[in-house]
């Protein structure tokens, strides 16, 4: 979902993660003391986030589902009698801000970090949150390693796990009655390469199915004439994209354009219908998101989330990611509720024993080893003629009603 891909290597990651883990003292235990009790006066939550830039499509939604869950939460009363504060710092959408964005928002006395909805543009921010021992969340990171072997036992997702959702799709796609698969490769970030390996596993799995063929795709390209000709060439009667926006709207209207109608499949990152002018009349794509924007979703609560959203805001949510920023905020506040401190270790701990732990997202729950959430329910989305509603919903690379 991002243009950009953070370049750090294993050493650097490794040095941070080090860190992260390292230092003296009563708080490392995970148990709580006088001096880990929760502070006097407001718990700060810093936002470090692109508030401008390509990525601020992505990152507006959850800070603003974060600003409801943080007024739901003070209009009863805060957390164990402190109020949630919300202080922003801007990344603009560049990875090389998002350390120093971090650091002042640290200092600024923030006592958690919530980061930029994807791997490679938030662990800059996670890790200068997680090298001081303050516990780092990203509302939707999807990518596998935004977990604890990349960036330490105090970095954390609300998002699902990009392997799930596309494992999702490729049953769905299945189970319309697909059986020829052709992948369009977006290798720009980690989510989109994630999202296609797990389409082709679960697709080429099935009975009489298979992947005919797969192409590269990139954010740059102009032209994918090359790209639509061994398409259509191949058989294949349905496309996995495994892409993002812009790249992935332009390679869209291209197919559309030189006349290939097979359905398209593709991922969370397709969300919302801010792109669609740039398609006009799109119809036979799918794609997976945390809920349906447009008042149709299974889910009572979800429907009443986006109105009170619109309602506040004064216009209506732009991706689903928003019910993500929403839930992060409920978790961490349970969770600080229940460690009675906001010391980074002892959070973790009381994180990763919430159990399964019911979200405005779905359910939600994390262990030692796993901070990013492994199966969650997706909604899968229709677009037919520009009109998103919802198809079905599939947990687990099984269908559990339709839309």
């Amino acid at each position: 979902m991002r243009r950009t891909v953070l370049h750090l290597t294993a050493g650097i990651l490794g040095l941070s993660v080090a860190a992260a883990g390292c230092g003296g003292g009563a708080d490392d235990s995970g148990t709580s003391s006088a001096k880990a009790k929760l502070p006097d006066g407001a718990i700060v939550i810093g936002m470090a986030v692109a508030r401008s830039g390509f990525a601020a499509a992505y990152d507006l939604g959850p800070a603003r589902g974060a600003e409801l869950a943080v007024a739901d939460i003070n209009a009863r009363g805060g957390v164990k009698g402190h109020r949630l504060e919300l202080k922003y710092g801007d990344t603009k959408s560049d990875r090389a801000l998002g350390t120093t964005v971090g650091l002042d928002l640290l200092s600024q006395g923030a006592k958690v970090m919530f980061v930029t909805c994807d791997f490679d543009l938030g662990s800059p921010a996670t890790i200068a949150a997680t090298s001081k021992k303050v516990v780092a969340v990203s509302p939707c990171a999807g990518s596998s390693q935004f977990d604890v072997p990349t960036l330490g036992p105090l970095a954390y997702s609300m998002g699902t796990k990009s392997a799930a959702g596309a494992t999702n799709m490729a049953q769905f796609a299945y189970d319309k009655g697909y059986k020829k698969a052709y992948l369009w490769r977006d290798p720009s970030i980690t989510h989109t390469k994630e999202t296609c390996a797990a389409f082709e596993s679960t697709f080429g799995a099935q009975p009489q199915a298979k992947v005919v063929g797969s192409d590269t795709i990139q954010q740059k390209d102009t032209s994918f004439a090359g790209q639509i000709a061994r398409l259509r060439a191949s058989g294949a009667d349905v496309l996995e994209l495994c892409s993002y926006n812009p790249g992935a709207g332009t390679a869209l209207r291209q197919l559309r354009a030189a006349g290939v109608d097979i359905p398209v499949m593709s991922n969370i990152a397709m969300d919302g219908n801010y792109w669609l002018k740039g398609v006009p009349n799109l119809k036979n794509f799918y794609y997976d998101a945390f809920g349906s924007l447009y008042g149709d979703d299974p889910r009572k609560d979800v429907n009443d989330f986006f109105a009170r959203y619109k309602a506040k805001f004064g216009e209506p949510s732009v991706t689903s990611y928003s019910l993500t920023g929403y839930a992060t905020i409920q978790m961490l506040a349970k969770a600080i509720e229940t460690a009675d401190t906001t010391s980074g270790p002892a959070l973790a701990k009381a994180i990763d024993t919430l159990g399964t732990y019911e979200t405005i997202a779905g359910p939600t729950g994390y262990k030692t080893m796993q901070h990013i959430v492994t199966e969650r329910p997706s909604v899968i989305m229709s677009v037919e003629g520009g009109r998103i509603s919802p198809a079905a919903t599939y947990a687990g690379g099984r269908k559990t009603k339709e839309g």
